[in-house]
């Protein structure tokens, strides 16, 4: 029996013997004798009851540390465990992120493989369709350029011998290479000869060696044309020797660049039907201007002892002289001041109202052609936005019937719609500035007519 079970024998026997000590004490008084001996017996099975609980307390506190020892080294072993659970599952965890890791590194791997191959296929392609003529070919088997890409590693393996014999070839082409062709010359003739291929650039020499030149290669495929140049230092090129000959670094793109641009009269010829109101619009603003600026150079501004002569004339009452002062003046403001010398006899008050109503007539003349030059300056960008919105529709036009796979003819029938917004600006921007300066110009002659008139007028009320 355990130490509990025993305690707990013992408790019961205690609650059974209380009841019963009870129940005497509360009997008759002729049975006092055996109430006693009851009584005696109770303590005494209380008593053993008690020493029994006493040792199955002391037992108890004999087996506590062991057990307390037990427990906690249950407790330990039971952390540990719970530790060692816990590391193997951030192990996992661990191990899952790293092989996630090497997932990414594997695809970004095969997708680098698979690109590079792709490059190298490209690379391949351009060298053997756009190589230059006379060049050495690139020695790589076609089943090696076709090769499928399923398996990265294996497709990049098998390609890079397309790096190999690109090496060779650039080598071939360093040191100059030759061979059998055709090319036309500037006339569209096929001509039999040598093609000869040094570096970026190669030449072409007919078999007679009486003509050659820059080699220009077709872009449909065909037979390539060439340049014509020094057909002598060619042949001497091809022979070995040591010549001297013109490079284009460019590899003809310079040459390309000057055809496309052309001149002005090609941008003219490109800009299409708008551009003939945006030069019309130019060449009247350029007359215009011009008429005005005539106009003004010749004026000279009189001075104010021009006024006080005229009044001096007045006062002496020489009215013919004063007149005549008045029309000699190169200046709006001559006739302006014979009209006052002729009202001089009115009023002041009248004198100055003739002067206002001369003013308008003055700034009237002198504002003239230029409203035609501001329209110039306003209608050119607009007439050439007309053009460039005509233009694009054509270009969008072209793009429903063939599609937009080649940029290359929409990229030129952009630009030409846009010349004629080059030419609206062009047009526009010297004309704005033009009627800027002529009406300035025109503003301070009505200003410098105003203040003589003026001038004229106190004068008049001072005598």
């Amino acid at each position: 029996m355990s130490s509990a079970q025993k305690i707990t024998s013992a408790v019961l026997r205690i609650r059974m013997i209380s009841p019963l000590i009870l129940l005497l004490a509360s009997g008759p008084s002729h049975a006092e004798t055996s109430i006693e001996d009851a009584l005696k017996e109770a303590k005494s099975d209380l008593n053993s009851t008690l020493a029994t609980l006493e040792k199955t307390r002391t037992e108890i506190a004999a087996e506590k540390p062991e057990l307390s020892a037990v427990f906690q080294k249950i407790e330990q072993e039971l952390r540990e465990k719970r530790r060692l659970a816990r590391i193997a599952r951030l192990s996992k965890d661990d191990r899952a992120m790293e092989l996630r890791q090497l997932q990414a590194d594997l695809n970004t791997r095969r997708q680098d493989a698979t690109y590079l191959a792709g490059l190298l296929k490209d690379h391949a392609l351009k060298t053997t369709t756009l190589s230059i003529p006379g060049a050495a070919t690139l020695d790589v088997k076609p089943e090696t350029i076709a090769a499928s890409a399923n398996v990265p590693a294996e497709a990049l393996a098998a390609r890079l011998s397309i790096l190999d014999a690109s090496l060779s070839q650039l080598e071939e082409l360093l040191g100059g290479s030759t061979a059998s062709g055709q090319a036309a010359d500037p006339e569209g003739k096929i001509l039999d000869g040598t093609l000869a291929a040094f570096g970026p650039v190669s030449y072409f020499l007919s078999s007679d060696k009486s003509k050659g030149g820059d080699i220009v290669a077709s872009k449909s495929g065909g037979a390539p044309s060439f340049v014509p140049g020094d057909a002598a230092a060619i042949a001497s090129l091809i022979s070995g020797n040591e010549t001297t000959l013109p490079l284009d670094p460019t590899g003809g793109n310079a040459r390309a660049m000057d055809e496309i641009d052309g001149g002005p009269l090609d941008l003219v010829r490109k800009g299409g039907l708008w551009i003939w109101p945006i030069i019309f619009l130019a060449v009247l603003s350029i007359i215009f201007g011009l008429i005005k600026l005539s106009q003004f150079v010749r004026l000279r501004e009189p001075s104010d002892a021009w006024v006080t002569a005229i009044l001096a004339a007045l006062r002496t009452g020489d009215r013919q002289k004063a007149a005549q002062l008045a029309i000699d003046q190169n200046h709006p403001a001559g006739p302006v001041m014979e009209k006052l010398v002729i009202v001089s006899e009115n009023s002041a008050d009248l004198v100055e109202e003739t002067l206002y109503e001369q003013l308008m007539n003055v700034q009237s003349k002198a504002s003239t052609l230029l409203p035609v030059i501001a329209i110039t300056a306003a209608t050119a960008p607009l007439l050439g936005l007309l053009g460039t919105v005509s233009g694009m529709i054509s270009t969008f036009n072209l793009i429903t019937l063939f599609g937009s796979g080649d940029p290359k003819p929409l990229a030129g029938g952009i630009s030409e719609a846009l010349i004629t917004t080059l030419f609206g600006l062009v047009v526009a921007i010297p004309a704005l500035v033009l009627h800027a300066f002529l009406s300035r110009r025109a503003q301070g002659i009505v200003q410098t007519t105003e203040r003589l008139g003026l001038s004229f007028v106190n004068g008049l009320r001072a005598k």
